[in-house]
């Protein structure tokens, strides 16, 4: 394939796993176990200090894992979206405000993403390698490019979003685990 067929193949895929989400209904159960699997994973990897994002719409709930990581005393980091494509870091503290794409985001300080043990980021899907397929903008694969060192990466996706293969461009990201309810899925070392 081609980079003009790679494309259209991930905006086709968007578009069906976009339809799928959007049929379907928030349910408190699911929301608990991701929170669950998030939480287990911050223990087992001594997590002081991560960086998720506050789920919008129809993406998988991690508001319950915000709330306990504040409450255990994890310093949770998250994005601010800039019109340039980039993203800016804020040590959350509870308060939001209404960013440039119209979802709720971080009200603060702006932070440097150092220190990091964990990052969670969201995705549409995840493939059997670990590759990720985002929402098309590119600001995770460009905010996780900076990262140096990279801490493991995790994305937060329902358990039909485990998907054989996505297609892949060359600044398309791998990740190391995705969460879902049902569990967890390593796709390297870094977490083990």
């Amino acid at each position: 394939m081609d980079a003009l067929e790679i494309a259209k193949a991930k905006n086709e895929l968007r578009r069906d796993l976009k339809l799928r989400r959007a049929a379907r209904a928030y349910d408190p159960e699911i929301a608990g176990a991701l929170c669950v699997h998030l939480a287990e994973l911050c223990v087992a990897a001594a997590a002081s200090k991560v960086a998720c994002y506050l789920a919008y719409g129809d993406e998988p709930d991690t508001e319950l894992f915000i709330d306990w990581a504040i409450e255990n005393e994890i310093q949770v980091l998250l994005p601010i979206s800039n019109a340039d494509g980039s993203l800016h870091w804020v040590a959350f503290e509870g308060e939001t405000e209404t960013g440039i794409y119209g979802f709720a985001e971080p009200v603060g300080d702006l932070v440097e993403p150092v220190g990091l043990d964990l990052v969670f980021i969201p995705a549409l899907a995840i493939d059997e390698t670990g590759q990720r397929l985002g929402k098309g903008k590119g600001y995770y694969d460009r905010a996780l490019a900076k990262l140096d060192p990279l801490p493991p990466v995790i994305a937060v996706i329902f358990e039909d979003e485990l998907l054989e293969s996505i297609p892949v461009e060359k600044h398309d990201h791998k990740i190391d685990a995705a969460i879902t309810p049902e569990g967890i899925v390593h796709f390297s070392q870094a977490l083990k």
